[in-house]
């Protein structure tokens, strides 16, 4: 499967260790909100935290160390060895570490940082657990392998079983008050067109049943009555060029899969992609259709196809029992969007340029090298910024300094929104506010590591980067990292704050570029 080449407003250093902890951009649903603290059981890269459900713990990842920030008594504190994935319990009493290199799955309890168990589980992959998800109920670990998954008991940490999926894993979604995962392999091909087996899997008795999907490997967004789910990815293509007439006509559908009794069952695939998105009670699907790779042959009305002389991007809304769509025209730029946490609109963002296909782009360089691009969005010039209301089916920009949808939380107020904009080189991010009422951006000011919310919807947390410490000894200086975490109700001032240095030197001699913890 291949991607599709970003092509970005500008160009960032190339530091790998140091960037904003951000997922690939693209178009479709955004995946960098962090509104309910992360995603548990992802990998950690370096800057990222990730807050415990009940608000409690930050966990936090840093280039030597993984620490952990104690909400409550404002203590941080580095964990007895780096993680490479982590998954809280609800209440916070415990969490479970994927370590790097394949050494082991640990729980803790976090008051004490005592072990309770500490397993070492036989990887087919290489590169060890590729995902890591903590069943709703919290009896069951689940972890990606090369072809299969690994239920781990979460009291004693033995491996109760595995079931075969018969390709890497790539996602998995558990179903809404029930005991299922609903497990994603790999997409593979055969005469140019694609397969994706999702297995439903019975975390209990680990009984299966599975469906061969006609599409590329995704994320699954399942209703909460658990009666259906839809898959669909930005980009499916093969990944060599076809030498038959048996072609992939539409790369990237919206696969309908309904989730009966007798186990999983393939509808029908809807002319749109993705990722899709839902409002928290799921009365609408979202997705993007793509006039320059539409399937004519997937619109049951045929009056619903779109001009081909008009945009070549919509966004498409889904009511998820009839599968009846409607169809708006964005133009002709592919934007990222994130489901306002009212569910009545859309934040819509454009700065990042995502190419499929063709694309007519002008673009113009000024003598500091800046580069600015001229596109329409929505039929409105330069307009990168804004929100879609999915009732008015209107598009308003915010006014004010430009923000971006790089890492975002929405708070509980469902009136304000705070992001993070990648700075210039690639360190951090620049912390914007937006008004959703007022469609104002404000800058604040400051550039963060990564941003987070606790659970009461009106605190964030403000993961800053401090100098580095130097340390005088013999022979020259050791340089120790320093970060703080800032508390904050405005995203301006900090209610309380938390300071940390690394116990472990990160350079020794009598250098440091700028002085700073990358």
């Amino acid at each position: 499967m291949k991607r599709f080449a970003p092509l970005a407003l500008v160009a960032f250093a190339s530091l790998a260790a140091c960037t904003l902890p951000s997922s690939e951009p693209e178009g479709g649903a955004n995946a960098n909100e962090r509104t309910n603290g992360g995603e548990q059981g992802e990998a950690l890269l370096t800057g990222a935290m990730v807050v415990s459900p009940n608000g409690r713990y930050v966990l936090a990842q840093r280039n030597q160390t993984t620490v952990l920030v104690d909400v409550t008594t404002q203590r941080v504190r580095e964990m007895p060895e780096q993680i490479e994935r982590f998954v809280f319990s609800k209440s916070g009493a415990f969490g479970i570490a994927v370590l790097p290199n394949r050494a082991g799955v640990v729980r803790y309890d976090l008051a004490t940082f005592a072990e309770k168990w500490r397993v070492v589980p036989a990887f087919k992959s290489g590169s060890g657990a590729r995902l890591a998800r903590l069943s709703a109920d919290e009896k069951h670990l689940v972890l990606g392998d090369d072809d299969r998954v690994l239920v781990l008991d979460t009291q004693d940490g033995n491996v109760r079983g595995s079931v075969n999926v018969g390709t890497p894993t790539t996602e998995l979604t558990f179903v809404p008050n029930t005991s299922r995962a609903l497990v994603v392999g790999t997409t593979t091909w055969r005469d140019h067109l694609p397969a994706t087996t999702v297995v439903d899997v019975d975390l209990e008795t680990l009984a299966q049943k599975s469906v061969a999907v006609p599409n590329c490997n995704a994320p699954i967004l399942v209703l909460p009555n658990a009666t259906r789910g839809f898959l669909s990815p930005t980009f499916c293509e093969e990944g060599r060029a076809s030498n038959t007439t048996q072609t992939w006509t539409n790369p990237d559908p919206v696969s309908v899969i309904d989730l009966g009794p007798a186990g999983p069952t393939f509808v029908k695939n809807l002319p749109g992609f993705g990722p899709v998105v839902a409002d928290e009670k799921a009365r609408r699907i979202v997705a993007y259709l793509d006039m320059k790779r539409i399937d004519e042959s997937m619109f049951d009305d045929k009056s619903k196809i779109p001009s081909k002389s008009g945009a070549q991007f919509h966004i498409m809304t889904i009511d998820p029992e009839s599968l009846a769509f409607d169809l708006s025209p964005v133009g002709n730029v592919l934007p990222r969007f994130a489901m306002a946490k009212s569910g009545r609109s859309l934040l819509v963002d454009a700065s990042v340029q995502n190419v499929r296909g063709e694309a007519s782009l002008k673009a113009t360089i000024d003598a500091k090298g800046k580069v600015t691009v001229a596109i329409s969005l929505f039929g409105q010039s330069d307009s990168l910024f804004g929100a879609f209301d999915l009732e008015t089916k209107k598009y308003t920009p915010f006014s004010g300094a430009a923000a971006r949808l790089d890492r975002f939380v929405q708070m509980g107020d469902q009136n304000r929104v705070f992001s993070l904009a990648t700075s210039w080189d690639g360190m951090g991010g620049d912390l914007h506010r937006v008004d959703l009422d007022g469609h104002v951006s404000t800058s604040l000011g400051k550039n963060l590591r990564d941003i987070g919310l606790l659970p009461d919807g009106k605190t964030l947390v403000l993961r800053e980067r401090l100098p580095a410490v130097r340390v005088e000894v013999e022979g020259g200086f050791e340089w120790y990292r320093k970060e703080q975490f800032c508390f904050s109700l405005d995203g301006t001032t900090c209610s309380s704050k938390v300071e940390h240095t690394d116990t472990v030197p990160f350079q020794t001699g009598k250098t440091c570029v700028e002085s700073h913890d990358c």
